[in-house]
């Protein structure tokens, strides 16, 4: 027999397992029922052992998964973070060698796309006798070497943004400074008039501030965001239609909206307007002759700015871009 740990009550417990606690360690114990040789009940024998090293064991396993499993994680979450930027590398740095690619040739391009518009130009100002055939084919070389030289200089502002974006591969920063939207939008409104007149669309804009609105932001960039918002509407939007302009204030913000009756945008389209050269498959995309670089340089002006920009469409009634921009001083 051995002797009863201090802590355990003496009284007969017949049950065939269990575990008792005593002040500082806990045993787990065995009951047996004994019988005789005619199989009757003639006592019992109890066995118990000490768990005392079985728990330091379980305390020891239990401090190892608390401190190793989150420093586990960590290591791997590392060593995977290093391990997909080693393997980005080469991929980051072909996509770095096509935007090189397209800036490059984009520059060189410039040059002879302008001495092919110019002789043109020379060629139907001082060819006035020319065939009709001859004459109809010089304008279309002119149009669609004007289109091609616009095609350029989208890819050289891409390209530029794109670089801007690069901490490890800096352009020269932008130049911001104070601008005022009333001015910008009313010049712009000015300037497009005559567009919107062929075309035969109603082009108006509506101020509803009493007072300038000035942004911190890069003139030339927020030039060609409005301009882009309203030649596109101009372009989608049939004879007789409206495009409208509104400039409000909203809090902290100035927001600029493009409103037109134009065909609209389909659903599935919406969310890759602003893709680089997506062009939708339908009527919208055939009958104009853009490069789907425009809602690409508007998104890259926005972002610049620290704004948003939403696109509102229903087709058959028209399209809202909404562009939000942070007032200055604010």
């Amino acid at each position: 027999a051995g002797n009863l740990p201090e802590g355990i009550p003496a009284n007969l417990d017949t049950t065939t397992w269990q575990t008792l606690q005593t002040k500082n360690d806990r045993y787990h114990q065995v009951s047996i029922l004994l019988k005789n040789n005619q199989n009757q009940p003639w006592g019992y024998m109890q066995v118990g052992h000490s768990l005392k090293e079985s728990d330091r064991h379980l305390a020891t396993l239990k401090l190892i998964l608390l401190l190793g499993l989150p420093i586990s994680m960590l290591l791997v979450g590392g060593a995977s973070w290093w391990l997909a930027g080693k393997a980005m590398r080469p991929i980051y740095s072909s996509y770095q060698q096509i935007q090189q690619f397209t800036a490059d040739a984009a520059h060189e391009l410039r040059t002879p796309i302008a001495v092919i518009c110019a002789a043109v130009e020379m060629a139907l100002a001082t060819s006035p006798s020319l065939e009709s055939e001859a004459d109809s084919t010089l304008q279309t070389v002119e149009r669609q070497s004007r289109r091609l030289s616009q095609l350029v200089q989208d890819l050289l502002l891409l390209s530029r943004m794109d670089r801007q974006e690069q901490q490890d591969r800096p352009s020269p920063p932008i130049k911001f400074q104070s601008c005022c939207l009333n001015d910008l939008i009313g010049d712009l409104v000015e300037e497009l008039a005559d567009i919107a007149i062929a075309a035969k669309i109603s082009l108006e804009q509506d101020i509803q501030i009493d007072r300038p609105l000035y942004v911190l932001g890069n003139e030339d960039r927020l030039y060609r965001l409005i301009a882009n918002l309203i030649a596109n509407a101009i372009q989608y939007t049939p004879p007789a239609g409206k495009v409208i302009v509104i400039l409000k204030r909203e809090d902290r913000y100035a927001v600029i909206q493009v409103q037109d009756t134009g065909i609209g945008i389909a659903p599935q389209d919406q969310s890759h307007i602003f893709d680089r050269f997506y062009r939708v498959s339908s009527d919208r995309s055939r009958s104009t002759g853009g490069s789907g670089l425009g809602l690409a340089i508007v998104k890259s002006c926005v972002e610049a700015h620290q704004g948003q920009i939403e696109i509102d469409s229903q087709v058959g009634k028209g399209t809202t871009a909404t562009v939000t921009l942070p007032l200055l001083g604010h």
